[in-house]
């Protein structure tokens, strides 16, 4: 039979409610469940006199409640060490939500038997209407515990319960905020992928960089990236990245697919399915599917595939350590996998217009050489058939042979015109049809383009017009030459198209800008009288290669593209370009450009052409230098020369020029050099750099202006930046070449002057 019970309670209840305070403000500290059960027993407990008092919360199995720590100092015989849950004496206890005071021997389960105590009293730990757990006070004596005592047992254990289901509350925004912080870390990396494909220099920098940022968010220091390759031998599979401490030699190794004898990658690559080795089951995959490893075998593998339009592989770590990976390292290089394999095919994709690039700029360079190097040799022929051509013009020849020369030359003339739009268009075409900025006579300069149209007009039985506005500046700041190409090139279409009446040029300035008051805005028309351009073919005017086909003359129709380059010309110094047309009645060009105006006024004289019969300002006779391997060039330029009175020494090629200058026999002395650019043995540019090289010891300066067949943009810099005075381009024109020669001579001539030299 039991013992009686006693009736004095187990402690007063003030000093329960003083005990209630203290765990209240103390056990703020306790931010775990093994922390607030410390502080329980070394603060609370001991004060509850000689009870035998636990804290019981259910295990992660949910099989039994148990302390919170194992700490032997907390373990007494007259404490169970467990509660398990599939006792139903128990349970039923545990599911009150009120003490439970058991004491009978048939209502004591077995774990309770264990102790010493003839009184157990169980205090529910209830959250959200669920026992959590319990507090466990056991007597040896029998015990009855009062109504007030009870209630103010349950206060104390409420305080417990709200502090552990605060701790959960917390535990929780801890797990979530670490899962939100891991979240933003994969966002980041997964970003950072992708960023590398366009931020890196080259592939390899990719993949160091790829391995960087997977190395921040798993154990990834073996870290390789395999590639699938198609070939008609095959499917292969290559290593473009293989950092691994062990089998780093498989880095750029290429190898088949086997079907008979797979790898690890191999069986991965065919499967499309993410595959995790860990070694519980190495074994058994690897001798399920027939694998047969390659290399050192790792103690966890993790490879995932990735596939894309034109772009398949996979993405593998392994370790060798005691590092497992699991179904969440699985996941996480699931979307790594996706974004490197992305990243990946955006680089790819990068590459090959990289490449495409660099082959159009390629095509580009040789084209530009092509035309450089064409242009060069059309233009030597040219220059001997016009220059000759010249020459025998100048003769006293029969009529019909004069006609016949005559004929000659204006062939010649729009062969050359040809193969200028050709040149020029294909500059527009590359982008590199560029514009020179200098000072020009606008009057002038246009009066002087014109005068050969003058000619042209005067032989068809029409009038060319000029009328200026009076207004108009003296000079402006633009590319003269340009501006009289297009100027020309309209005057010389309006010439073609009109059989009667006339061509007038009008040139005007618009209203200015006051905002704008260093620059001024010029208005051309250009109005003939011809036979007009249909509405519904306006619009082709200006595209390439389009002949309207309006003109009687058919055997004057050119190439199509002197229109295209105008007003690409316009467009390029800041104007448009427009056309008005009546079908019997005319056309007009509307054309307007934008020019500075100079900071002085331009006082350079206007030159006209000069016929071969004008003498030269130069008084004096010149002993010129020719440098010309070419043999009609050379009888051309002679004969041009000698005309004006001058002596002629001629040198095949860079050396006979060195060898005039330097040896003792021949040396002479040379007022100028004439320097073909293209020639055997040493070309001109060598060539100029040698006597530049020798003038500096010997304070000497000869003039040497470039005579060349090379005429496209930036050859007349790369003359003057060898050390050369002057350019001029063939095929040569006669007062062009005597100008030219008349300029440097008198710069030369003031050059000296200002040095003192004689």
């Amino acid at each position: 039979m039991p013992q009686c019970a006693l009736t004095v309670e187990p402690i007063a209840l003030s000093t329960l409610m003083e005990l209630t305070r203290e765990l209240s403000i103390g056990q703020r500290a306790a931010d775990t469940p093994v922390r607030l059960h410390t502080f329980l027993h070394r603060r609370i407990f001991p004060k509850l006199g000689g009870y035998h008092t636990e804290l019981y919360l259910r295990n992660s199995e949910n099989t039994a409640l148990r302390p919170p720590t194992s700490l032997q100092s907390f373990r007494l015989s007259n404490i169970p060490p467990e509660l398990p849950l599939h006792e139903p004496l128990l349970l039923g206890a545990l599911c009150s939500d009120q003490p439970v005071t058991l004491q009978t021997a048939d209502e004591i389960p077995e774990c309770l038997r264990t102790t010493s105590n003839s009184t157990h009293l169980l205090i529910p730990l209830i959250d959200r209407n669920t026992t959590v757990g319990t507090l466990y006070i056991g007597s040896k004596e029998p015990q009855v515990f009062s109504h007030d005592f009870l209630t103010g047992i349950m206060t104390f254990t409420t305080v417990i319960g709200s502090r552990l289901s605060s701790m959960r509350t917390i535990r929780q925004l801890k797990y979530s905020m670490r899962a939100l912080e891991y979240s933003e870390q994969i966002r980041s990396a997964l970003y950072e992928i992708s960023e590398q494909a366009h931020s890196s220099a080259s592939l390899d920098d990719l993949y160091g960089s790829m391995h960087k940022t997977v190395n921040r968010l798993i154990h990834a220091q073996n870290f390789i990236i395999a590639l699938v390759e198609e070939r008609s031998q095959g499917t292969f599979y290559q290593f473009p990245y293989f950092a691994d401490q062990h089998d780093s030699y498989f880095q750029g190794q290429k190898v088949k697919l086997d079907p008979d004898k797979k790898s690890l990658t191999a069986y991965l690559l065919e499967s499309r399915q993410p595959l995790l080795l860990t070694p519980e089951n190495f074994d058994f995959i690897c001798r399920k599917n027939h694998i047969h490893f390659m290399g050192t075998r790792p103690y966890s593998w993790l490879g995932v595939p990735f596939y894309l339009d034109h772009l398949s592989g996979a993405v593998i770590i392994q370790s060798y350590d005691d590092v497992i990976y699991t179904e969440k390292d699985k996941r996480l290089m699931s979307f790594v996998a996706r974004h490197v394999g992305d990243a990946l095919g955006k680089r790819q994709a990068i590459d090959e217009l990289r490449t495409a690039k660099e082959r159009a700029e390629q095509a580009e360079k040789n084209k530009s050489a092509f035309l450089a190097n064409m242009s060069h040799e059309i233009r030597t022929p040219m220059n001997g058939i016009i220059g000759m051509t010249d020459l025998a013009l100048e003769l006293k020849l029969p009529p019909k042979l004069q006609t016949y020369l005559g004929m000659v030359r204006t062939s010649s003339d729009r062969l050359l015109k040809i193969i200028n739009d050709i040149l020029d268009f294909s500059k527009i075409e590359a982008g590199k049809l560029d514009l020179a900025e200098s000072p020009f006579q606008l009057k002038p300069d246009i009066s002087e383009a014109l005068q050969l149209l003058t000619l042209n007009a005067k032989q068809k039985g029409i009038t060319l017009k000029v009328d200026f506005d009076a207004e108009l500046p003296d000079s402006v700041v633009g590319d003269s030459g340009r501006l009289c190409q297009v100027i020309t090139n309209l005057v010389a279409n309006g010439i073609k198209f009109t059989e009667k009446g006339s061509v007038t040029l009008s040139v005007r300035e618009t209203i200015s800008q006051p905002e704008k008051p260093d620059q001024i805005t010029l208005h051309f028309q250009v109005r003939d009288t011809g036979v007009g351009i249909p509405e519904n073919k306006i619009d082709q005017v200006f595209k390439a290669f389009n002949q309207l086909g309006t003109t009687i003359d058919q055997n004057n129709r050119g190439t199509g593209l002197g229109l295209v380059i105008a007003a690409e010309l316009v467009d390029k110094m800041g104007g448009r370009i427009w056309i008005e047309s009546i079908p019997g009645k005319g056309t007009t060009f509307h054309f307007t450009t934008t020019f500075a105006r100079p900071s002085y006024t331009a006082t350079a004289p206007f030159v006209l052409k000069t016929p071969i019969s004008q003498p030269t300002s130069i008084t004096t006779t010149l002993d010129i230098l020719l440098a010309e391997d070419e043999y009609i060039n050379q009888t051309l330029a002679r004969t041009l020369l000698e005309h004006a009175g001058w002596n002629v020494t001629i040198a095949e090629n860079g050396l006979a020029v060195l060898n005039y200058l330097t040896q003792k026999k021949k040396q002479q002395h040379f007022d100028l050099i004439l320097m073909d650019i293209q020639m055997p043995d040493m070309d001109g540019f060598e060539t100029t750099r040698l006597i530049r090289n020798r003038e500096r010891s010997t304070g000497t300066h000869i003039p040497i202006i470039a005579m060349t067949a090379y005429a496209v943009n930036g050859d007349r810099e790369k003359c003057l930046k060898a050390g050369m005075d002057g350019y001029i381009s063939k095929p040569i024109k006669p007062g062009q070449l005597r100008t030219e020669i008349e300029v440097i001579l008198h710069t030369e001539k003031e050059r000296l002057a200002n040095t003192g030299s004689d």
